[in-house]
């Protein structure tokens, strides 16, 4: 069969959002070959308010598949990164939509080409617009306040959180936590109408202790170490009882959470004394092989 341009929608609001699109682009080369993509885009949820943002994009992919076996292609991808059966435009951490294929229009059960929804979604057509032209008139005549919801980002990072609604105050903590540790900042602090937050960082640099060595200098101790506790399975993740605190000094080996796979619970370790600087990922949520959890400061 000779290949078609199938334009597929990717979107994500769990976990690390920019790593979810990355592994469902590498997973989409399997069916064949990405002639284009657009740039990732953070977009107000649509359908459903009260959830985190997403990063959508919008690929064209030349296959050889038929529609009807592109589709359980895609749902079988996303059943591989952890995608689970939720409420309709709930959270998920990946959806991968079949947008166009070819010229072609298709009304089943099963299938809808083009998307029964393509002509309503500015998170849809901003992308696709971006990487074919046809799509430009649809983009404009979307109304400017759903336009305004559709941002470009150059590199996903914690801190682009902080502006994102709704968020509460624990998840802006852990953005902050997560922009300090990937940033050279010393000290970070956010102030919106009455709420305030502030956080500083672990030294990075070596500091003189008092009292001086042998040669007349100041001694020095090393900057404390940020260890990042990961999945070791994909699974449900859950944050163990008692809750540990973002913050809270333990002195030993402390169980934080545990993963959720087939009816068995695979505990997640601190992997040694120190202190919880953030948590990653929501209680309940699916994660992935490696997929951060925690973020663990040791040393004083």
């Amino acid at each position: 069969m000779t290949p078609t341009v199938a334009f597929i929608g990717i979107g994500t609001n769990l976990g690390d959002r920019a790593a979810n699109v990355e592994r469902a682009v590498d997973a989409l080369r399997s069916l064949g070959t990405i002639a284009r993509r657009s740039s990732l885009y953070r977009t107000q949820p649509w359908g459903k308010r009260g959830q985190p943002w997403f990063l959508n994009a919008v690929i064209a992919l030349e296959t050889a598949l038929t529609p009807e076996a592109l589709l359980p292609q895609l749902k079988q991808i996303e059943a591989r990164m952890g995608r689970t059966a939720n409420e309709r435009w709930g959270p998920r951490v990946i959806d991968l939509d079949l947008l166009l294929y070819g010229d072609l229009t298709i009304e089943t059960p099963e299938l809808h080409v083009p998307h029964p929804h393509l002509r309503d979604r500015a998170f849809v057509l901003v992308p696709l617009s971006e990487i074919d032209g046809r799509f430009d008139a649809l983009r404009d005549a979307l109304p400017r306040a759903e336009l305004a919801g559709v941002v470009r980002v150059e590199r996903e990072s914690a801190l682009t959180m902080l502006e994102e609604r709704p968020l509460s105050a624990g998840d802006r903590v852990r953005a902050l936590a997560r922009f300090l540790d990937d940033s050279d900042a010393i000290r970070v602090r956010i102030a919106r109408g009455d709420e305030e937050i502030e956080l500083a960082a672990n030294s990075r640099s070596m500091a003189p202790a008092a009292g001086r060595n042998d040669h007349g200098y100041g001694t020095e101790t090393p900057a404390a170490r940020v260890d990042t506790i990961k999945a070791d399975l994909v699974g449900i993740f859950h944050l163990s009882r008692p809750v540990a605190l973002e913050g809270e000094i333990f002195n030993a080996d402390r169980e934080l959470g545990y993963i959720e796979a087939l009816g068995i619970r695979t505990p997640v370790h601190s992997m040694g004394a120190g202190r919880l600087v953030s948590m990653q990922t929501p209680d309940g949520s699916p994660v992935e092989y490696g997929q951060p959890l925690f973020l663990v400061a040791r040393g004083r």
